[in-house]
């Protein structure tokens, strides 16, 4: 019988091994480390994303209990003070960077886009924690929790940055940490509204796609014929409050839409003059595709519990679910199968220690066709749950 890596370690793959080792000797991730090394704890959290355990306990037993695979993954059995520690102290920057190389290889997996063709999504989601567990936290009198503020790519269906905030932080406080590239349009919720941000974006030549507040105050500079379904009114306009006219000195475009789902009106707020109000209003549609992957992750990998309490500890989990989301997605975009992301995770989640290619297991019709010997039930069996 042919031999077969098991599915996690056809993951790990994608992050090689020698390639991890440099970024934790750069940060000195391993310094005075005997029982449990950065490696050892990547592969112990992507288990733990991937299988869906419940705690720390949970997943030490469960991950010692695959010990008959550790040397294939690398690692070796962990203790669960070593791990606790480990995820409390080791840098954050060693994953960090290991989320920023798999991101790289999903861009480098799609067509190269133009910057003037980029779009970039800007949204947050709040995880809900324990008050009692994460005091730290607390962003009201009875609630904790933490925000997850993110820069998404629609094109590559990927995040492309994000930053880990107590929820009480405001949208707009966190901008001046996210990355903002020339040429590129950035579609953003109200609660992004800062017209100083606004006309940074407008003097390094990005384009931005938000909604207008219903104070605003502005003066119409000029009115467009409305063209376009949905389309109510298309005008130029100028800040006219002190405040706002001195942050944004700039002719801006506001536009009145009606959406036909529910039939609410709209109200989008851009500095792009040239293109049509219809085109404009396409863009802020897509910021539906970060709603979606926000219910996606939290479905699926596990951020709404954590393995730890304080921010470090937190902070790697949710940088590993994010690594272990590219890795699915890069075995979408490796032609091993036309399935969506979900049920690749189902696959993948029920199979992590089968000796099976990703190939055999996403396309099981295939393999049959092809006249493939299948193995007895009893040997798939054994291999999947040793």
């Amino acid at each position: 019988m042919k031999y077969h890596n098991t599915v996690l370690n056809q993951l790990l793959k994608f992050l090689p091994r020698h390639r991890f080792q440099n970024v934790v000797d750069r940060h000195k991730g391993d310094h005075r480390t005997r029982l449990l090394n950065c490696w050892d704890q990547l592969v112990a959290l992507l288990f733990c994303q991937l299988s869906g355990r419940q705690s720390l306990r949970d997943l030490v037993d469960s991950f010692n209990s695959k010990s008959v695979h550790h040397y294939h993954w690398g690692t070796r059995v962990i203790r669960r003070s070593s791990l606790a520690d480990a995820n409390q102290n080791r840098p954050v920057a060693v994953f960090q960077e290991a989320f920023f190389y798999l991101l790289n290889q999903v861009r480098t997996a799609l067509p190269k886009q133009e910057a003037q063709d980029m779009v970039r999504l800007i949204d947050s989601t709040t995880l809900d924690l324990n008050l009692n567990r994460f005091e730290w936290a607390r962003f009201r009198s009875t609630r904790a929790g933490i925000k997850l503020h993110t820069v998404y790519d629609p094109h590559a269906e990927v995040p492309v940055f994000f930053e880990m905030t107590e929820a009480k932080v405001n949208d707009r406080k966190a901008l001046s940490s996210l990355p903002m590239m020339p040429g590129v349009t950035y579609v953003v919720d109200r609660a992004y509204n800062d017209y100083g941000w606004y006309y940074a974006l407008t003097e390094q030549g990005s384009r931005f796609v938000g909604r207008m507040k219903s104070n605003a105050l502005y003066e119409v500079v000029e009115t467009r014929t409305a063209q376009g379904d949905g389309v109510l009114s298309d005008e130029i306009i100028r800040l006219s409050s002190a405040k706002a006219k001195k942050a944004c000195p700039v002719p801006l475009r506001r536009i009145t839409f009606l959406r036909a789902e529910d039939q609410k009106r709209l109200v989008f707020i851009s500095n792009d003059l040239e293109f049509s109000a219809e085109e404009i209003a396409a863009l802020y549609k897509q910021r539906w595709q970060i709603e979606l992957f926000f219910k996606w992750i939290k479905q699926n990998l596990k951020i709404k519990q954590f393995l730890g309490r304080n921010k470090n500890a937190m902070h790697i989990q949710v940088l590993v679910a994010m690594i272990t989301y590219l890795m699915i997605k890069l075995v979408q975009l490796g032609g091993y199968s036309r399935l969506s992301l979900q049920q690749i995770y189902r696959l993948i989640s029920v199979n992590l220690t089968s000796r099976r290619t990703l190939i055999q297991l996403l396309n099981p019709d295939t393999e049959r066709r092809k006249g493939h010997r299948l193995s007895s039930p009893q040997l798939d069996f054994g291999f999947s749950f040793v």
